[in-house]
């Protein structure tokens, strides 16, 4: 694809992305789209076929982007364990808290939850990219040689429990997430908790 149209994909996927968020699924319009980024909805057809394939598109690109920096768990001899683990847990409450992940995750969970292939693809390219990249690093030589940790997918999905408590439940009610200070002291808890179970 030329890197003209590239952007231009790109534009109608951000556009279509802020239209989502603000109206939902199912008022939001492709003619809507095409008023804010300009061209036809021959354009749009022809990039993503339908209304429900640009959202599979939306999708994509807000999940590769809005979750890039939680994947960043990368352990350094010259740093803490705890201190690795507390910025991941902070870069992922912020991501599952926050938009666009938060309201594209509503959109989901109600207008296509009798919808296999939309929730399979949000799940396959979030949640479940994100479990497995921390199961990797939970299995990781260098970690287990401060941690004990005989199923690291159970280690995962514990870990992230600690890390989300309510949080994102409340949010999806509209409740605000924890500001700074608050997000870091619970990043420490969380951790604390999880190194007091698997800690050697």
């Amino acid at each position: 694809m030329r890197k003209s149209s590239q952007e231009k994909r790109i534009r109608i996927i951000e556009a279509a992305t802020s239209l989502f968020i603000k109206q939902g699924y199912r008022d939001t319009s492709l003619d809507q789209i095409v008023s804010i980024c300009g061209g036809s909805k021959q354009t749009l057809y022809r990039y993503f076929s339908n209304k429900e394939g640009l959202f599979i598109e939306v999708l994509a690109h807000n999940t590769k982007n809005n979750l890039e920096p939680v994947f960043q768990l990368e352990y350094k001899k010259d740093d803490l364990l705890c201190n690795t683990l507390e910025r991941f847990a902070k870069e992922y409450l912020l991501s599952i808290c926050s938009n666009p992940l938060l309201s594209l995750f509503r959109i989901v969970s109600a207008d296509f939850n009798m919808h296999n292939s939309i929730p399979n693809q949000f799940w396959e390219t979030g949640p479940q990219c994100i479990h497995q990249y921390l199961i990797d690093f939970l299995a990781s030589d260098e970690v287990k040689e401060y941690l004990d940790i005989d199923d690291p997918e159970l280690a995962c999905n514990q870990f992230l429990a600690l890390i989300k408590l309510d949080y994102q439940n409340k949010a999806l009610l509209g409740y605000g997430i924890p500001n700074k200070s608050e997000l870091s002291e619970h990043a420490k808890k969380a951790v604390i908790a999880f190194m007091s179970l698997y800690g050697r």
